[in-house]
Formats: structure tokens, C-alpha cells, sequence
């Protein structure tokens, strides 16, 4: 008699995770979609359009075909700053070989006024873009800066780094294998 309640009870137990399995998805269906997703390596970097300070519209596409830093930074972050110079000098070598560095302000999260004053105090030559709503910094679910993303020529990311991982020496051997991998 045990043995036939053990095998009732265990086919219920079956029948029922069965039914469970198939109607979950209709009871709770899922709300993620593909704009949930945070940009990351090997994905199609997701295309944008910012205004520069002299009111000059920038887009990412304009760069296809050459490999891209956008270095999302504000005025106030320390590691933003202390990492600038060393972007600056890998774009002054590396720019003549069609490399792009867009460094987008946060200016949601900083003042204008601000990123203005140290971006040409520094005599930056790279591109400055504003994020004026954030709109950008949302879609590449940016959450701390520097938020730096490397694509590649092709237009795939090839590498996103938080903080201060993007030194100028990681970058310099980057585009050296990026820009091999593109002349190839």
C-alpha cells in the first residue's frame, strides 16, 4: 500500500511540475528585451547622436570603419581626470591612423560650465560631446565614470572597462591589434 501511495504521489509531484513549467511563461511572462541588456564585448555598439560644446552634432556612425573610445567622464570624477592625459597622448599618436576618441561629459550628472573650464584648460584635441539628459549614458547603462568603451572598426565592442582601467598603455595595445585586425 506505501509503495502505491509513493508512486501516486510521485507522478502527481511530476504532472504538476510539468503543468508549472509550461504555464509559467503565460502567467509571468518575462519584461527583458534586447534594450535591457548593457552593452558589452562582442555586441554592435549602440549608435548615438550628441551635440558638441560649438553646437555641432556627432554621431557614432560617422566613425564606422575606424576603431572608437567613447569615455563617458564628468569634471568632478578624480579618475576621469587623472586618466585624460594619458587618453590625450594615445589619440595624438594613433589619430592619423583613423582612431576616434569622443569623450562624452556626463552632463547630466556634472555642469556645463564646469567640463567646459577643465576640458580647454587641459587643451584637450580629442572630440568633447555633451550628455545633457543622459540619455546616452542610459543606454550604454553607464553607472559609475569613467565608463570607457573601445569599438572596434567594424563596429562591435571589443571592451568595457569601469573606472580606471583604461590607461593609456592598455589602450595603445589595444588599437595596435585593432588597427592590425583592420588593415588585415
Amino acid at each position: 500500500m506505501k509503495r502505491n501511495h509513493f508512486v501516486v504521489t510521485a507522478i502527481s509531484i511530476i504532472i504538476i511540475s510539468l503543468v508549472w513549467i509550461l504555464v509559467t511563461p503565460t502567467l509571468f511572462p518575462t519584461t527583458a528585451d534586447a534594450s535591457d541588456i548593457a552593452p558589452h564585448p562582442g555586441f554592435l555598439a549602440p549608435d548615438f547622436s550628441l551635440e558638441t560644446p560649438q553646437g555641432e552634432i556627432v554621431t557614432l556612425a560617422d566613425f564606422q570603419g575606424q576603431p572608437v573610445l567613447v569615455f563617458f567622464w564628468a569634471s568632478w570624477c578624480s579618475v576621469c581626470r587623472a586618466a585624460m592625459p594619458g587618453l590625450e597622448a594615445v589619440y595624438r599618436d594613433f589619430s592619423q591612423q583613423g582612431f576616434t576618441l569622443l569623450a562624452v561629459n556626463t552632463t547630466s550628472q556634472d555642469t556645463l560650465s564646469s567640463a567646459l573650464n577643465y576640458f580647454e584648460s587641459q587643451a584637450y584635441t580629442f572630440t568633447l560631446l555633451l550628455d545633457r539628459d543622459g540619455a546616452t549614458a542610459e543606454q550604454y547603462r553607464m553607472r559609475a565614470v569613467p565608463t570607457s568603451v573601445l569599438i572596434g572598426p567594424d563596429g562591435i565592442i571589443t571592451d568595457v572597462i569601469y573606472g580606471s582601467g583604461m590607461s593609456g598603455g592598455f589602450l595603445r595595445a589595444r588599437l595596435g591589434d585593432l588597427l592590425t585586425e583592420g588593415a588585415e
